[in-house]
C-alpha cells in the first residue's frame, strides 16, 4: 500500500505542476489498482480547493521544503481520503506514513503522521463549518469575466460528484436499460457506475459515450446525406460517429495519430467507416484538392466545461491558456475558410465555458469575415440555451434535474453565395 500511495502522489504532482491529464496517465498504473487509484485521484482534485484553502492551513504552519514538497501531495490524499473515503483510519494514516519514509525520511513520516491524525480529530468539525467550494482562484477568475456569481454557484455544484454516462445511439436504434433516462435532447442517461462494456449492443456498435452536451452540435446541422465534411480535431470521434451515421461523407483530421487510431476503432466498432477518411495533420496546414461542403470544427480550447469529469481542469487552468486556445481557434477558423465551398457551412464547437472561445469568438469572425451570416440555432430542445445572437451555450446547470451536464458552446455559421 505505502509504494501505492507514493506513486499515486507522484502521478498527483505531475498532474498539477505538469499539466498531464489523469486520463492519460491513469493507464499507467496497474490493472488491480487502477479503480481505487481513480477514485482516490478524482476525490482528491474534487476536493482539492477545500483541502488547500481550509483543511491544511489550520495543521501546517510552515512551508513545507522544496526539497521535500512531495509531502505536500501525500498531503492532499491524505487528507481526501481521511475526509471523503471509507477507508479506515488506521490504515490511511499508516500508509501515507510509510509513503512519506519511502519518498523522503523519519521526520517527513513523523509530519505527516502527525497532521492526518490531527484532521481525523476534527473530522466532523472541518467538514460541518467548511465554506469553500471546489473551483480554484485561477478558475474562478476565467469563469467571473463571464458569468454572475449567481451562475457560477449553480455550476458549482456538480464539481462535487461524479457525472453519470451519456451515450449516442445510432439511428433506428432505441435503449433497452430500465435504469437509464432520455435526455430532452435526444442523449441516452445512465448511473456514473454502469460498466460500458456490459451495455446492450456494446459488441453490435449500436451506441456510443458521448457527453449530451457535445452530442448537442452536430444535432444542429440539417440534411447530411451525401455532404462532404471536413472533421477538424476529429478524435476521439463521438461527432464523428454522428456526421457517418447521419450519412456524411467525412474526412476526420487530427493531429495525434495516437487520437486518430483511437478514432479508427470506435468508427469500426460502430461499423460506420464505410464513408470516412482520416487523415493525421495539424488543423492549420491541411490542404485539400476539393472544397467541403461543412466544416466541423470542433475546436481545441481551454476545455473548462469539462471540470465534472476532468476535475484537475478547475486547479490547472488559467485566463493565460484561454487567450491562448482562442487565438489558436482565431487561426483555424481563417484557415478553414479556403476549404469551404461557396454556400457551405461551418460548424464551430468548443467545450469552453470562456466566452472568449465562444461568443466573443464568432462575434469577431463575423465582424472581419461579412461573407458568413450565422444560421440561428432554434429547436424546442434547445430553446433554454439559445443566445440573442442565435448561438448556443450550454452550462452545466442545463440539465440539473438530471445532474448536470458539460458546459459547451456551438455556432453555425453559413456562407454567403
Amino acid at each position: 500500500m505505502a509504494d501505492n500511495r507514493a506513486e499515486y502522489a507522484e502521478i498527483l504532482k505531475s498532474i498539477l505542476t505538469d499539466g498531464i491529464s489523469l486520463t492519460n496517465i491513469k493507464n499507467t498504473i496497474a490493472d488491480k489498482d487502477r479503480g481505487f487509484a481513480n477514485m482516490l485521484l478524482m476525490t482528491t482534485l474534487r476536493q482539492l480547493t477545500f483541502i488547500k484553502t481550509e483543511v491544511l492551513p489550520k495543521f501546517v504552519k510552515k512551508k513545507i521544503p522544496q526539497k521535500q514538497n512531495i509531502l505536500e501531495y501525500l498531503l492532499y490524499l491524505g487528507a481526501a481520503e481521511v475526509l471523503f473515503m471509507n477507508t479506515p483510519d488506521y490504515a490511511v494514516i499508516n500508509s501515507y506514513v510509510e509513503a512519506a519514509k519511502v519518498k523522503t525520511d523519519k521526520f517527513g513520516a513523523n509530519f505527516v503522521n502527525a497532521v492526518l491524525r490531527n484532521i481525523l480529530r476534527q473530522k466532523d468539525t472541518l467538514l460541518t463549518e467548511r465554506k469553500s467550494g471546489y473551483f480554484s482562484k485561477n478558475f474562478l477568475q476565467i469563469l467571473k469575466q463571464d458569468y454572475t456569481a449567481a451562475e457560477i454557484t449553480e455550476m458549482e455544484q456538480f464539481a462535487a460528484v461524479e457525472p453519470p454516462l451519456d451515450l449516442t445511439y445510432k439511428q433506428g436504434h432505441l435503449p433497452e436499460m430500465a435504469d437509464g433516462n432520455m435526455l430532452p435532447t435526444g442523449s441516452f442517461r445512465l448511473p456514473a457506475n454502469t460498466k460500458v462494456t456490459e451495455i446492450n449492443g456494446f459488441q453490435e456498435g449500436i451506441w456510443w459515450v458521448q457527453d449530451a452536451a457535445s452530442a448537442i452540435a452536430v444535432k444542429c446541422l440539417s440534411d447530411l446525406v451525401g455532404k462532404r465534411v471536413l472533421d477538424f480535431c476529429a478524435a476521439p470521434g463521438g461527432k464523428t460517429a454522428q456526421l457517418l451515421d447521419a450519412g456524411a461523407v467525412v474526412t476526420a483530421v487530427d493531429i495525434s495519430n495516437t487520437r486518430l487510431n483511437r478514432l479508427k476503432e470506435n468508427i469500426d466498432r460502430l461499423k460506420l467507416g464505410k464513408n470516412l477518411t482520416t487523415i493525421c495533420a495539424d488543423a492549420l496546414h491541411f490542404t485539400a484538392d476539393i472544397k467541403f461542403d461543412i466544416i466541423l470544427l470542433d475546436a481545441p480550447c481551454s476545455a473548462t466545461g469539462t471540470f465534472r469529469r476532468h476535475p484537475e481542469i478547475m486547479h490547472t487552468k488559467t485566463m493565460a491558456d484561454v487567450k491562448k486556445q482562442a487565438a489558436l481557434q482565431q487561426k483555424i477558423l481563417e484557415h478553414s475558410i479556403s476549404l469551404l465551398a461557396t454556400g457551405g457551412i461551418i460548424l464551430y464547437a468548443t467545450c469552453s465555458l470562456a466566452k472568449a472561445e465562444g461568443e466573443r469568438q464568432m462575434n469577431n469572425f463575423l465582424k472581419s469575415h461579412p461573407e458568413f451570416d450565422i444560421l440561428p440555432i432554434k429547436t424546442a430542445e434547445t430553446e433554454q440555451m439559445q443566445t440573442k445572437e442565435g448561438f448556443l451555450r450550454i452550462l452545466p446547470q442545463a440539465f440539473d434535474y438530471f445532474f448536470g451536464i458539460d458546459g459547451f458552446f456551438v455556432a453555425v455559421l453559413k456562407r454567403k453565395n
